[in-house]
């Protein structure tokens, strides 16, 4: 690893040691507040933030923010509503590894939209991402009882996938600062409207999720607190490391996330330890560090070849 590229697996990792928390603090927070009403809140903090920044370097502004930025903010934003609308329908363990399908996509998006062919070692990891997320939910798959929850954080998943390839390889030149700015608003207008939308939308003569609110505050200052970290900070810290490493590199990194959630779900009786989750683990991180390799080699050939 190049010694510039350090600061940058720095930052990831600082961010992926919050993200690791992310799901089981949603989970607190969902006894206060409906998930589309808490995404909506925890990001408004953020918009308005990076609004404000974005107004004060308005001279850095071009039409790549709405081009380019935008539509890879989308897919970041909506690939975050559905982790946490999915995360109230499963486990914290299994939506931590269903959203690092992300090896799997990453693969798919070089090779169909960049012209950019996986090695036989990327290929390898995506099934064996696969294999691991089969074993992570064991049983359930062999009776058919995938629940919404699995296929929201799973769709997440794949689309977040195509936001770090979207990002490492289209936003060259942007500032950081004004691509995480169309971030946090689209994030935050997409939220709402999804918040608006579930709640309108009756099925049963219910709404498909009741827009809940608490009146007390403290639980409100701690959403939109952890929300400038988790959503603000984070995402701005993940957006330039990302710019600046591999795609296969943040694939590697980010499944760190998976481990600490596992951990301290398990720690708190959230999950048990079983061994498939265990087979689950082994054959997870072996796609990470196969993913890993495979860039380091493809890189390499590279910078060999005549052409």
């Amino acid at each position: 690893m190049k010694k510039a590229e350090v600061k940058y697996v720095l930052m990831l990792l600082a961010v992926v040691s919050v993200w690791g928390l992310d799901p089981l603090v949603n989970r607190y927070f969902y006894g206060y507040f409906s998930a589309a009403a808490l995404s909506a809140l925890s990001t408004l903090a953020s918009a308005i933030l990076f609004v404000a920044l974005a107004v004060r370097h308005r001279e850095k502004w071009d039409r790549r923010y709405l081009t380019v930025a935008l539509p890879i903010a989308l897919v970041n934003s909506l690939a975050c509503v559905l982790q946490r609308i999915g995360l109230q329908y499963t486990s914290p363990t299994r939506y931590a590894f269903l959203e690092h399908l992300s090896c799997l996509s990453v693969p798919l998006v070089l090779l169909l939209f960049f012209r950019k062919r996986p090695s036989a070692a990327q290929w390898a990891a995506a099934l064996l991402c696969l294999l691991g997320c089969g074993f992570l939910a064991g049983a359930d798959i062999l009776h058919g009882s995938i629940g919404i929850g699995d296929l929201l954080c799973a769709a997440a998943g794949l689309m977040l996938g195509v936001g770090i390839v979207t990002t490492a390889r289209c936003t060259e030149g942007m500032d950081i600062r004004l691509f995480t700015a169309v971030h946090s608003v689209t994030y935050f207008l997409t939220s709402a409207v999804l918040c608006l939308s579930l709640h309108c939308i009756h099925v049963g003569g219910a709404p498909i999720e009741e827009i809940v609110l608490t009146p007390k505050p403290l639980p409100i200052l701690a959403a939109v607190l952890f929300g400038l970290l988790s959503v603000g900070l984070c995402w701005l810290l993940r957006n330039e490391a990302t710019r600046h490493l591999s795609p296969s590199l943040v694939a590697v990194i980010t499944p760190l996330a998976a481990l600490i959630t596992a951990a301290i779900s398990i720690l708190r009786g959230l999950d048990t330890p079983t061994p498939a989750f265990f087979a689950a683990c082994l054959f997870f991180l072996s796609a990470a560090i196969l993913a890993g390799l495979g860039e380091k080699r493809g890189t390499a050939h590279t910078e060999k070849s005549p052409r």
